[in-house]
């Protein structure tokens, strides 16, 4: 069967998507997102708020028995709680050479058993925001997952722009228009040069 294509040399080869396994992103084991959750304290809950619409807000977390405990001033955050308790926290930071994410997904309610705020040490977190908090929420997680990958330096990250030398200069290779004719250049072709049609 004859190939329909013309020029089938300057076809572009197909290139495989490039996965997370290929870029170098691990999976974080559960014991492990636990340690670097308790070795933090500042995160990001993710929330269906009462319009219906995601909303996001950083707070300070402490971790007791398996559970995430925050504080909360009265708002939005907790009238959103009440109605969609189903909620995701995210932490990330940099381990060494790596960076990581751990989102934690589960059910978060607002606490009103004396005893069980006292027992959790949530009287005792600090929060980084000025206004007062003294409304407590416990997240049960249902999952808890995570991902990391190595910093890349930069010098190994990919050139967005013009090429350029570690120096500001312009690599050997490129075509820099000097206004010389016929000069040919990178992002300015020369027109290509055409006689008057023939009068007879």
């Amino acid at each position: 069967m004859a190939n329909d294509d013309p020029n089938p040399y300057y076809r572009d080869t197909p290139t495989a998507p490039e996965t997370a396994a290929s870029a170098g992103v691990e999976e974080i084991g559960t014991a492990a997102c636990w340690k670097l959750i308790e070795a933090n304290s500042l995160g990001r809950l993710a929330i269906q708020s009462i319009d219906g619409r995601p909303d996001l807000f950083p707070l300070n977390y402490l971790v007791h028995e398996g559970s995430v405990f925050m504080r909360s001033a009265p708002g939005t955050k907790l009238r959103s709680l009440a109605r969609h308790p189903d909620v995701a926290l995210e932490i990330d930071g940099v381990d060494g050479a790596f960076r990581w994410s751990i989102v934690i997904r589960g059910h978060a309610t607002r606490m009103d058993n004396d005893a069980d705020i006292e027992a959790s040490g949530v009287l005792t977190l600090e929060s980084r925001s000025p206004t007062a908090k003294h409304n407590y929420v416990r997240l049960v997680p249902d999952t808890v997952t995570g991902r990391r990958f190595r910093v890349r330096s930069s010098s190994s990250t990919r050139r967005t722009g013009s090429s350029s030398s570690a120096s500001g200069r312009r690599a050997p290779d490129e075509h820099v228009d000097h206004g010389a004719p016929g000069m040919r250049t990178a992002d300015k072709p020369q027109p290509i040069p055409h006689l008057p049609p023939w009068g007879g």
